[in-house]
């Protein structure tokens, strides 16, 4: 009965696990722009624009 217990309470941490990993992954884009430039433009462009 104890081995059964052990087990019970080992499974039910790792399906908490696996299902905390799943919850908190990250949603939405993970690498932002870090500047205001356009999408499509060069830096040598804008670089040497004058």
């Amino acid at each position: 009965m104890r081995i059964k217990m052990t087990l019970l309470a080992i499974a039910y941490v790792a399906v908490s696990a696996v299902l905390l990993a799943i919850a908190y992954q990250p949603h939405g884009p993970v690498a932002l722009q870090k500047t205001d430039r356009m999408a499509g433009s060069s830096f040598l462009v804008e670089r040497f624009a004058g």
